[in-house]
């Protein structure tokens, strides 16, 4: 599972009358739902969250999908989970997509024609957080959605945003362990958009550590954090020996998850004098 698919289920049980509220543009009232059918925990993501909905006394089930990024496919699998919940519950569905990054399209509708028959005619809500303003959020907001808020649009800086959310925390936020879980989803959400290395530097990693989610978080933050240490080597080696910084290069580096193999690019950038060097060198580690 994504270190995010955990913590975006551990906010969407705790503040999920919250997301209602933020989906929706006005104020709901939630019920969860436990959904002990075989069939549908093998089919529903994780990230999902399904809740019963009441709504100016009309009531429908809100299914919200959770994306890192938007997915073309993402239409056929919502419309796959919709009807399921729809055929088992019997009660409409609201089907909404959550994109944590990336503006993406947004067709909200998926078709399906086949000769003189409109088969599948299915709408949904896609959100891009990208795509929202995040400053109400980040000085008004409900504090549950704090950790949303680096992955909107800010008029501050990252620092700024990240401080802002953790001032929100200890002032707002009295349990211990609720107070240390938004610190970690602030922190894991965050590093999403934001550089693992400047999230760890602002945010305490030591007000993480009461969260029950951190230890299965722990390892991964740490490995990844060493990986973009070395990725900022090679970059730093290679615009010191050629005078360049190739653009995507970060990117693709940073998707590099072997460790070892990352200190081999990096010998290779410390010893190239020239760009193309360093580029067959690339291809010969990473022919793919």
């Amino acid at each position: 599972m994504a270190e995010y698919d955990l913590i975006i289920k551990a906010l969407a049980e705790r503040y999920m009358d919250k997301i209602a509220a933020f989906i929706r543009g006005v104020e709901v009232s939630v019920e969860q739902i436990e959904d002990k059918d075989k069939e549908a925990v093998a089919v529903q993501r994780t990230s999902d969250a399904l809740v019963k909905v009441r709504e100016d006394g009309y009531e429908y089930l809100m299914l919200v999908e959770f994306q890192a990024r938007p997915d073309r496919k993402m239409a056929r699998r919502l419309l796959e989970y919709t009807a399921m919940h729809h055929r088992r519950y019997e009660k409409p569905v609201y089907p909404v997509v959550i994109n944590l990054t990336g503006s993406g399209r947004r067709d909200e509708r998926y078709i399906v024609e086949c000769l003189d028959l409109t088969v599948i005619d299915f709408s949904y809500r896609q959100i891009n957080l990208e795509d929202i303003a995040g400053r109400d959020l980040l000085y008004r907001g409900p504090v549950g959605l704090l950790p949303l808020a680096p992955l909107m649009r800010q008029e501050e800086t990252p620092e700024a945003v990240l401080e802002k959310c953790a001032s929100r925390f200890e002032s707002e936020v009295q349990g211990e362990e609720e107070r240390a879980t938004l610190y970690l989803a602030l922190g894991v959400l965050a590093a999403l958009k934001i550089q693992k290395g400047l999230v760890q530097k602002i945010l305490e990693v030591s007000k993480m550590e009461n969260s029950p989610f951190f230890d299965g978080i722990r390892e991964e933050w740490e490995a990844r954090g060493r990986g973009e240490g070395i990725v900022e080597s090679i970059l730093e080696a290679l615009e010191e020996n050629t005078g360049q910084r190739p653009a995507g290069l970060k990117e693709s580096l940073s998707a590099v998850k072997d460790g070892e193999l990352l200190k081999k690019i990096l010998r290779r950038a410390v010893k190239a004098r020239t760009l193309e060097d360093f580029e067959l060198a690339l291809k010969e580690l990473m022919p793919n």
